[in-house]
């Protein structure tokens, strides 16, 4: 079969990232992520037969008006595509899209919005067929390959991990998939699918790619959808095969730059520091970024990772609040927090941040302090966010229960952007989580300290090209409570 596999241009004409959690338009620097579960997807496809073509709508610059003539160009036989949240409307809009330019093309979509709400997807979206639920790489490759049999959607019924509408019209949900038991049963991604000099460091403006070291996340973050996506065991890869894997890009694509796509990469400091060291081994001489938990580093871990080509981690803070930190099971110690960036800063990485505004039992005395508290902290980056129950959280389900939403009927999911508060609290109001957010981005970015720690980062060749970018970020961040 041809199967197209695309992340879909964004409603506002923003670059969108849609990948597992992370499902939202690019911040401060304008980075746009390589789309590393489609070129995943792709690769398994290509492996088994089948004609693939992966477009990345944001990254070529393909918006709604173009797509469809993109699409009539490679005539697919199956168009797959991620969704998210926030765009939610517009993305299965492509369905309809799709089967008018021709009604024989299956229209199936993934995502951990459309796992968790697949029943009431595919109700009020009639040009849909199929929803694969959780980790999608082998459900879809298992549905192609249903598919592609004379028997087409009646091949449907053994297929694990789906939801899909039968030639009747009857939807129905199959049983879920284990999620994939050894990770290093999947091909190294063929990045030759995309264009990888459309993903770019920001300011530094060097190509660079994911490399997936583990999936799973056994931590029980309430605000988090990773665990509707890649589960709670932590399943990792053998060292030697993503050492392999990167000596691959290095040569095939020269990239030398890589993020370690994981949804917490230090959960296992074992594993970590095994890899570190295979890499020093190795003489890759690469460089690379990763996110992690304050519980889960020390001093001497750092410095391993920093030998290793380590120089930047994010760190998921999201409040200085003991109590906000408790309710949403963030389970750090706030008095950790100064000591490991300190200790990540001493190592010679920089520090970045993430920090979440308006989670439940917030007030705007506890906002105002996080934020202080962040100001005082040796950080080089932060990301600032609004609190968003996405679905597939387990803060989805409690903000329904708690009525901190309209309603399950009349939820408004274009609102669901970590810029702005969606949630209606009795402690703080949308109002003040809003203002607090943008005051943090302003007086955290104009410090001159940052100001000159980013600088010395910036490629100068594209200064005007971040500053823009910057100016258009910070020129709405005008709020200021006290």
């Amino acid at each position: 079969m041809k199967i197209l596999l695309l992340n879909p241009p964004s409603p506002s004409g923003e670059k969108f990232t849609r990948e597992g959690r992370c499902t939202q338009q690019s911040a401060i620097w304008t980075t746009l992520w390589p789309p590393v579960s489609l070129v995943y997807t792709g690769t398994l496809l290509k492996e088994h037969g089948h004609e693939v073509k992966v477009i990345d709508c944001p990254a070529e610059h393909i918006d709604f008006n173009s797509l469809p003539r993109v699409i009539s160009a490679f005539c697919p036989d199956a168009v797959v595509w991620s969704a998210a949240t926030p765009s939610i409307d517009s993305d299965l809009n492509l369905a309809s899209v799709i089967k008018t330019l021709n009604p024989a093309t299956y229209t199936i979509v993934f995502g951990t919005h459309v796992t968790v709400l697949d029943l009431s997807v595919l109700e009020h979206t009639p040009s849909l067929d199929i929803v694969v639920r959780n980790e999608p790489e082998i459900t879809i490759l298992e549905t192609i390959n249903a598919l592609s049999s004379s028997s087409g959607l009646a091949n449907l019924s053994a297929v694990e991990g789906i939801t899909y509408r039968n030639r009747t019209g009857t939807i129905t949900q199959n049983q879920p998939r284990q999620f994939i038991p050894d990770i290093d049963a999947l091909p190294f991604p063929d990045w030759s699918l995309i264009n990888v000099n459309s993903y770019r460091l920001p300011l530094k403006d060097k190509p660079f790619l994911m490399v997936m070291p583990q999936r799973g996340c056994h931590f029980p973050c309430t605000f988090c959808t990773s665990s509707t996506y890649y589960g709670t065991r932590l399943r990792t890869r053998r060292v030697d095969s993503i050492i392999k894997e990167m000596k691959e890009a290095a040569e095939r694509f020269n990239i030398r730059d890589f993020f370690f796509w994981a949804e917490t990469f230090t959960a296992n400091p074992a594993f970590v520091r095994s890899l570190c060291n295979a890499i020093v081994d190795s003489d890759l001489r690469v460089s690379w970024v990763c996110n992690s938990r304050i519980d889960t580093v020390d001093g001497e871990l750092l410095y391993l990772m920093r030998k290793a080509g380590c120089w930047m981690v994010s760190y998921g803070i999201e409040s200085f609040n003991p109590e906000i930190l408790k309710g949403v099971r963030k389970n750090i110690e706030v008095s950790r927090i100064n000591k490991i960036i300190s200790l990540t800063k001493e190592a010679g990485i920089l520090a970045s941040a993430h920090i979440i505004f308006g989670l439940p039992h917030e007030t705007l005395r506890s906002a105002l302090d996080t934020k202080r508290r962040v100001l005082g902290l040796d950080l080089d980056f932060a990301q600032f966010y609004c609190a968003v129950p996405f679905p597939g959280s387990a803060l989805y389900g409690q903000a329904l229960v708690e009525g901190w939403l309209a309603g399950a009927a009349s939820v408004d999911f274009t609102r669901f952007r970590q810029e702005r508060p969606v949630m209606t609290l009795n402690t703080i109001t949308q109002s003040e989580v809003e203002a607090v957010r943008a005051q943090a981005v302003r007086e955290f970015y104009l410090r001159p300290r940052i100001i000159f720690g980013i600088l010395r980062l910036m490629n100068f060749r594209h200064i005007g090209k971040n500053l823009i970018s910057a100016l258009r970020f910070l020129r709405p961040m005008n709020k200021r409570v006290k």
